[in-house]
């Protein structure tokens, strides 16, 4: 059997951020109308603490995107040359079962991700928002900036990190780009800062506590939340949810796994209600996101595999009407 592999390098210059938004888009209305399955991800602890592998499976009715993605987090790795997680997608045919490409998972998930804030920044950001502040300088910081500026007209963006070296680095391989390169880029002295300054502002970051203080939010602000994916992960602080129009992408797996949901609504300062809607409602037409300038509007992600097979299957098609990516036979 023939299919086809795809580098990292591969996946932005097959797909754009643009076309990723749409992509995405439509997955989460799929999901949304049950045309879209992905059960919640499989999780298996490993040998040592923290190292864990998980499965990811996923299947679109509409539009026949089928697949899984794997992944493995090996929080050591580093100390060897390693990246602590790795990941690989793989494609089917949903008519057949055969097996269609193999796609590197970690851009992949990065491409995606940022999408999703793409298009929750795109229904729930004010049309006039100009200021994004990003808290994490690392890996999903370049797509989730790309994303915001896709679908808003930024003139400057604030990002906080620990590490001032990851932050200068980012500055300048933005700058180098023809999308940023006119973008007011500044390291933003402290959170207090950077939220004070944001219309919209992005949460990228590992940290187990919240990063910024949901007091000094202005009103009008909106915020992608990307980075907690655990029951005991606040990424965001309760003061923040207890102000905001809260969106997700997926209510049950966000009712399972994120934190800066779970936490307030265990502590009683929500209930289930103060959560408006799913970015697929949103993309339905069913409910309404912001409704007024004035509004707080927060985003919380923790991904779902219909994104990552629904990208995967947007590639493989436009790779096959380019003649690109490798075709190996196994």
């Amino acid at each position: 059997m023939k299919l086809k592999v795809f580098k990292a390098t591969d996946l932005t210059a097959i797909l754009s951020m643009n076309e990723a938004i749409a992509v995405v888009k439509d997955a989460f209305a799929q999901l949304t109308s049950k045309k879209g399955l992905a059960p919640l991800r499989t999780s298996i602890s490993l040998k040592n603490p923290g190292e864990v592998a998980l499965l990811m499976p996923a299947y679109l009715q509409k539009t026949g995107a089928l697949g899984a993605k794997m992944v493995t987090v090996f929080p050591q790795n580093p100390t060897q040359g390693l990246p602590a997680v790795q990941a690989l997608v793989f494609l089917f045919d949903s008519s057949t079962g055969s097996p269609l490409a193999i796609l590197e998972g970690t851009e992949l998930t990065r491409l995606r991700t940022g999408a999703a804030t793409g298009y929750a920044t795109q229904v729930l950001a004010r049309p006039d928002a100009q200021t994004l502040a990003i808290f994490g300088a690392g890996g999903q910081a370049w797509f989730q900036i790309m994303a915001v500026c896709a679908v808003r007209q930024i003139k400057r963006i604030l990002i906080y990190d620990l590490l001032n070296e990851k932050i200068d680095t980012l500055i300048g391989n933005l700058q180098k780009t023809s999308w940023a390169k006119d973008i007011e880029l500044k390291k933003a002295l402290s959170p207090e800062m950077a939220v004070g300054r944001a219309d919209i502002i992005v949460t990228a970051t590992t940290s187990s506590q919240p990063v910024f203080p949901g007091k000094k939010l202005n009103p009008g602000t909106h915020i992608n939340a990307i980075g907690s994916f655990r029951p005991d992960m606040q990424e965001v602080d309760e003061e923040t949810i207890s102000r905001a129009k809260i969106f997700v992408d997926s209510l049950s797996a966000c009712l399972e796994e994120a934190g800066d949901i779970i936490i307030p609504l265990q502590k009683g300062i929500i209930n289930k209600s103060a959560i408006r809607a799913e970015l697929g409602e949103l993309a339905l037409g069913l409910k309404p996101g912001r409704e007024n300038d004035q509004e707080i509007t927060y985003f919380k992600s923790v991904g779902n595999a219909v994104q990552d097979v629904s990208v995967a299957l947007a590639i493989w098609q436009k790779a096959e009407e380019k003649g690109r990516g490798q075709e190996i036979e196994i």
